[in-house]
C-alpha cells in the first residue's frame, strides 16, 4: 500500500488541490491498468499459447507506467492525452483479436468518461471522445467485416479469457464511476463549504454594515447635535442684529443681517436633509401625524422666512392662491408639508434668475390640493428631468451649492402623505414643480397662531423665566432676547446649579436643555414635577436633538414643549404666549 500511495502521489505535490486529484487519477488509472495488463497478458499467453496476446499486453502495461513517469516531468496534461490513447489503442487491439471472446464495446463508459474525468485541456478532450468514438465504430466495421480475423481458443481458455474479459471490463467502468462519484461528493461537498462560508461571510459582512450603521446613527446624532449648538447661537444672534437693523431702519445693516439668516438657514436645511436621507436609508418610514391647520397662514410663514433667503440674491417671492378655492383650513401632516414646500421653494430660489420672481401658488383641483413653485431660472432639459429626484443629484451653482437631497427627501415625503411630485420645464423659461395631495378639508375652526405684532416691552414684565443651557454664548443671547421682552430671567449652565437656583427662585416658566454635563432634563424634569411649587411651571425642552423618539421621551418625562436647535425667535414667542397666556411680541 505504501509503495501505491508513493505512485499515485507522483507529480501531485506541491500544486493545487483540484489540479492534485486529477493527476492522482490519472496516476490510479495508469498503475492499475498496467498491473492488469501485465497479469493478464501473463495469464492469457499461458493457457493460450498466443504470443501476441502478451506482446500486446506487455507494450500497453509499460505505456501506462510511463503515463506515470510524464507526471513525475510535470506534463500532466500530455500524460492524461497519452492514457487515453493507449487505452484506444489496446481496446481496438484486443477487441478485434478477442472478438469470439469478449464484447470489447463494453468499455465505451471507460473510455468517455475518462476523457471527460481526466483530461482538462477542452482540444484534449474533445479529441479523446472523438477518437473512443472512432474506436468504437471500427470495432464494429471489423466485428462485420473480418478484416483481422479474432483468434479461436479451445473450450477451456475460451472461458477463462471471456471472463476474465469481462472482470477487467467491469472492474475498469466501477473505478471510473467510483472516482465520478467521489468526484461528486467532493463537489457537494465543496458546494456546502462554499455555501456555508458565502452564509458565514454574508453574516459577517450584515453584521459589519449593522455596527457601521449603528456607528453612522451614533455620528450623526452626536454632529448633529454638536453643529446645532453653535448654530443656534450663530441665528440667534442674526436674529438679534435684524432685529436692532429694522428697529433703526439702518437699510445696509439689515442686509447684512438678512444675509447671516439667510447663511444660518442654508445652514439648518443642509443638516436637516442629511439627516432625513439617514432616516430613509434606514427604512424608518416616518408616521404620518394628521392635524387641522391653517393652510393659509403657514404658506404666508413659508414665504416669509424664504424671503430672507430671497432678498440676498434680489429676488421676489410671491404667493398666489385663490381665496374661494383654497379652504382656510387643511387635514395633512403640517410638519412634512413645510418640508416638501420649503426644500421646492428653496430649490426655486437657488435656480431662478438674480433679481427675478418665484411664485408660490396653491389651488384646488378634483379634490386634490395642488402647491406649485415656479421660478424664471434656465429650466432643466429633458434628459436631466427622469434622475432629478434621484439623492445626491444637483447643479453646480454661485448662490449655493447644496447637497442634492432636497427633492429627493420632498419625493420620499409626498409619497408618505399620498401624493406626488411633478415637474414641467422649458430651457430658457423656466420649472415648475407641482405637489398634488389629496384634500381633507376642515370645516370646524382650529386655533391659529397669533399675530406677529410689535407691542411694548412691558407686556412681558414681571414674567420670571430661567434659562437652563451648558453653550455660553445660547445662554447669553436667549438671555438678552427675553430680557428685551421684558421678562425677569435667571440662568444656570448646570444642571445641579438649576436644581439650588430653584430652591428660592420660582419661575413662571422654564427653558432647558436637553443635555447639559452633569444631567439630562428627565432629571430636572423629575425634580420640578416632584416639587409643589414648582409641578405646574410649564417646562420647554430645547434640544439638538431631532429625532422623534427624542421628542416623545421627553415629553413623556413631563416637558410641556420641544423646541429645536436652532431657536427660531418667532416660534419661541408664540410657545411663549401660548403658555404664558400672553400676547406674543418680536
Amino acid at each position: 500500500m505504501g509503495i501505491f500511495r508513493a505512485i499515485t502521489l507522483t507529480g501531485a505535490d506541491n500544486i493545487e488541490l483540484n489540479e492534485r486529484s486529477r493527476i492522482i487519477k490519472v496516476n490510479i488509472l495508469a498503475c492499475v491498468t498496467g498491473v492488469m495488463a501485465f497479469f493478464f497478458g501473463t495469464l492469457f499467453y499461458i493457457i493460450s499459447g498466443k504470443l501476441s496476446i502478451f506482446l500486446g499486453t506487455l507494450v500497453e502495461g509499460s505505456a501506462c507506467f510511463y503515463v506515470i513517469y510524464l507526471n513525475k516531468q510535470r506534463k500532466y496534461d500530455i500524460s492524461a492525452f497519452y492514457l487515453q490513447m493507449i487505452h484506444n489503442a489496446a481496446t481496438l487491439y484486443f477487441g478485434c483479436i478477442l472478438a469470439n471472446v469478449v464484447e470489447a464495446s463494453l468499455l465505451a463508459i471507460f473510455l468517455i468518461g475518462t476523457s471527460l474525468l481526466i483530461v482538462k485541456d477542452k482540444l484534449f478532450r474533445t479529441t479523446c471522445i472523438v477518437v473512443a468514438l472512432i474506436t468504437l465504430v471500427l470495432l464494429e466495421v471489423n466485428r462485420f467485416s473480418g478484416i483481422i480475423p479474432p483468434y479461436d481458443f479451445n473450450p477451456l481458455t475460451h472461458v477463462v479469457i471471456h471472463y476474465s474479459a469481462i472482470m477487467v471490463i467491469v472492474s475498469l467502468n466501477i473505478l471510473i464511476i467510483m472516482f465520478y462519484v467521489k468526484h461528486n461528493d467532493a463537489l457537494l461537498k465543496a458546494q456546502q463549504q462554499h455555501a456555508e462560508n458565502l452564509e458565514q461571510q454574508v453574516q459577517n459582512r450584515t453584521g459589519e454594515l449593522e455596527k457601521a450603521n449603528h456607528y453612522k446613527s451614533i455620528f450623526l446624532r452626536e454632529t448633529n447635535h454638536e453643529i446645532r449648538v453653535p448654530l443656534n447661537a450663530i441665528h440667534s444672534i442674526s436674529q438679534l442684529l435684524l432685529m436692532d437693523a429694522e428697529r433703526n431702519n439702518d437699510t445696509a445693516y439689515i442686509k447684512h443681517a438678512e444675509h447671516l439668516c439667510a447663511a444660518s438657514h442654508q445652514a439648518l436645511d443642509v443638516i436637516n436633509n442629511v439627516l432625513e436621507l439617514s432616516r430613509i436609508e434606514a427604512g424608518k418610514l416616518h408616521e404620518v401625524h394628521n392635524e387641522a391647520f391653517a393652510i393659509r397662514d403657514l404658506l404666508e410663514n413659508i414665504v416669509g422666512t424664504g424671503q430672507y433667503i430671497a432678498k440676498t440674491k434680489g429676488v421676489r417671492i410671491v404667493l398666489d392662491y385663490n381665496r374661494r378655492q383654497l379652504p382656510s383650513h387643511l387635514v395633512s401632516d403640517k410638519i412634512k408639508l413645510t418640508q416638501i414646500i420649503n426644500n421646492l421653494l428653496f430649490n426655486a430660489v437657488k435656480f431662478t434668475a438674480n433679481n427675478s420672481t418665484v411664485t408660490l401658488s396653491a389651488n384646488v383641483e378634483n379634490d386634490q390640493c395642488r402647491i406649485s413653485v415656479r421660478d424664471q431660472g434656465a429650466g432643466i432639459s429633458s434628459e436631466k428631468i427622469a434622475p432629478i429626484f434621484d439623492p445626491f443629484i444637483t447643479e453646480w451653482n454661485s448662490f449655493s451649492g447644496g447637497t442634492g437631497l432636497g427633492l429627493h427627501i420632498a419625493q420620499h415625503l409626498a409619497t408618505l402623505l399620498g401624493g406626488m411630485i411633478s415637474v414641467e420645464s422649458v430651457v430658457g423659461i423656466g420649472t415648475i414643480f407641482s405637489f398634488n395631495f389629496p384634500l381633507q378639508a376642515c370645516a370646524m375652526p382650529v386655533q391659529t397662531a397669533l399675530e406677529e405684532t410689535r407691542a411694548d416691552e412691558s407686556l412681558y414684565a414681571g414674567v420670571k423665566v430661567m434659562i437652563i443651557e451648558d453653550d455660553d454664548m445660547s445662554r447669553i443671547y436667549l438671555t438678552k432676547y427675553l430680557s428685551r421682552l421684558g421678562c425677569e430671567v435667571a440662568s444656570s449652565g448646570t444642571g445641579m446649579e438649576s436644581l439650588e437656583l430653584l430652591q428660592h427662585f420660582i419661575p413662571d416658566i422654564i427653558l432647558a436643555d436637553r443635555h447639559l454635563p452633569d444631567m439630562d432634563a428627565e432629571e430636572i424634569l423629575t425634580y420640578v414635577r416632584s416639587a409643589a411649587l414648582l409641578q405646574r411651571v410649564p417646562v420647554i425642552v430645547i434640544s439638538g436633538d431631532v429625532f422623534e423618539e427624542d421628542k416623545v421621551a421627553t415629553l413623556e418625562a413631563g416637558a410641556t414643549a420641544y423646541l429645536i436647535k436652532p431657536i427660531d425667535f418667532k416660534l419661541l414667542n408664540i410657545t411663549l404666549s401660548k403658555y404664558l397666556n400672553s400676547p406674543a411680541l418680536l
